[in-house]
């Protein structure tokens, strides 16, 4: 049952290993929880509640992307798979091309105790009996239990990894909702505190909250969003200097035809957020230098986006702006989808010939 719901996001060829979470460390709060305080991971329940887990999210809003240049140029790119994207469509009765609104996943990871708790809420419009059908069909060890006014759903997949047997869980919450956890307490505290009768906007508020909280982001209709508490999780030695960055948050939007995107790093003090921003200018500087003297018009294209990108600190905050073109960016994409087509091997159809 879990892929006939990662499909959603694989279809469209939008993986994206952004993440997101809270930048702070606040009190504990007391056991009762609400919306109004997201700094521990309340909006995944005590399960994540974890002091030595780092906490992300992540936000994709569809609906906006889909109206954005970037967002025309991958449907148009996607017309390359639209036979199998439509096989998949016909199967789901979902096509996410138009029916997908939007994605909100968090979670916290503890590489301590080797442990990983999340919830995935899919926003969009579906035909429940269908996909709950579906899932019966092609799940293995398939369960439903009567959770308030919904059925939770379990079943069994095997890990690739472990080659172990894991329990899955999740919801089909409504015609406008389905909610996919790590664990059974996961998807139910979701159902509980994000409003299935109107999912897409209590997720979005609940995700500019976490996102404003500590980076201080300005609410803008970003269509992608996320941001991690990086404090906990190691780091590759050759990225030493992440060992000092608490926190990571970026949103993307189009506005009057560009793409303006904020990065922003949390430091531990004001020396370790010096250290950060010489670093990125210094990467920043060598990129551009690259492109001097370099006459075609991708390579011109490509230094515009690099020069509209600028670092500021303000104490322990490094931010990186970026406001170019969007026109710029399709165009970057698609020369290099182009040259990418050409410099694929062809496949020799001739017999090897015997030594």
């Amino acid at each position: 049952m879990k892929s006939f719901f990662i499909v959603l996001l694989t279809l469209m060829g939008l993986g994206t290993n952004a993440v997101a979470a809270d930048a702070n460390d606040t009190k504990e709060k007391k056991p009762q929880r609400t919306i109004r305080h997201p700094a521990r991971p309340l909006w995944m329940g005590r399960t994540a509640a974890d002091p030595g887990a780092s906490r992300w999210m992540l936000r994709l809003d569809m609906e906006t992307f889909r109206k954005t240049q970037l967002g025309q140029f991958v449907l148009t790119e996607a017309k390359e798979f639209a036979l199998p994207i439509t096989a998949a469509a016909l199967k789901l009765q979902f096509d996410p091309r138009k029916d997908l609104a939007a994605i909100t996943a968090m979670g916290s990871v503890n590489q301590e105790e080797d442990q990983e708790h999340g919830v995935m809420l899919v926003h969009g419009k579906f035909k429940p009996d269908h996909l709950l059908k579906l899932a019966k069909d092609n799940t293995k060890d398939f369960k439903e239990e009567t959770s308030g006014k919904h059925k939770l759903l379990s079943w069994k997949e095997t890990d690739e990894e472990s080659g172990e047997e894991e329990t899955q869980y999740g919801c089909i919450a409504g015609e406008k909702l389905i909610v996919m956890g790590s664990g059974d307490e996961l998807v139910k505290f979701a159902l509980k505190h994000y409003d299935v009768e109107n999912p897409n906007q209590k997720a979005a508020k609940i995700a500019n909250t976490i996102l404003t909280r500590g980076l201080k982001f300005e609410e803008k209709p970003y269509f992608i969003a996320g941001a991690v508490r990086i404090k906990e999780l190691k780091v590759p030695p050759e990225a030493k200097i992440l060992e000092k960055v608490t926190a990571l948050g970026f949103t993307f939007a189009e506005e009057k035809g560009n793409l303006k995107g904020l990065i922003k790093l949390n430091a531990d003090d004001e020396e370790s957020s010096t250290q950060i921003q010489q670093m990125i200018q210094g990467l920043l500087a060598l990129a551009q230098l690259s492109s001097i003297g370099e006459t075609d018009d991708n390579s011109k294209r490509n230094a515009a986006i690099l020069k509209s990108i600028k670092i500021d600190r303000n104490a322990t905050m490094v931010s990186m702006t970026m406001d170019t073109a969007m026109t710029n960016i399709t165009s970057s994409l698609r020369y290099q989808m182009a040259k990418s087509r050409e410099e694929k091997p062809v496949e020799s159809k001739e017999a090897p010939k015997k030594k």
